[in-house]
């Protein structure tokens, strides 16, 4: 098989386990994993600052909780997505679950670059947290050092 061929084939396989990982992942009921779902981000490095975009549909923004971690320059994610009743109360029948609900959180790591804590901002819109966390502006000042001769 030429050099080529088999890294396509072995690219294509692990993009296949990656989606087959995320298929179950997603097929497992919550509350048999333990664990809540976490909703997919992206992060986003500008020239001044860094943007988190998550996708967090059907959530209201008096349930979303958002925590700059110092400690691990982390920003975190927390809410709740309640299931909602379905139309007029009649369930005939599931034939697809693919959205979580209930209990979630991510951790989003920030790259090791100075971030300003204090000005950190978000906005939720169409169902997308949008979370502005400005660089630290580090003004470097000369300076001259004066040695004494001994």
């Amino acid at each position: 098989m030429p050099r080529r061929e088999a890294e396509e084939w072995f690219w294509k396989l692990g993009s296949e386990m990656s989606r087959f990982a995320d298929e179950m992942n997603r097929t497992r009921p919550a509350i048999a994993s333990g664990r809540t779902w976490e909703p997919r981000v992206d992060l986003i490095e500008e020239e001044h600052r860094f943007l988190i975009k998550a996708e967090i549909a059907g959530v209201r923004g008096e349930e979303i909780q958002l925590l700059y971690m110092p400690e691990r320059h982390s920003i975190l994610i927390k809410g709740n997505r309640p299931e909602e009743d379905p139309v007029d109360g009649c369930r005939t029948g599931i034939h697809q679950l693919e959205i979580f609900y209930g209990d979630f959180s991510r951790e989003v790591r920030l790259p090791d670059i100075s971030v300003d804590a204090s000005n950190i901002r978000a906005t939720y819109r169409n169902g997308f947290l949008l979370v502005m966390i400005p660089k630290q502006d580090r003004v470097v000042v000369a300076r001259t050092v004066r040695f004494r001769k001994i």
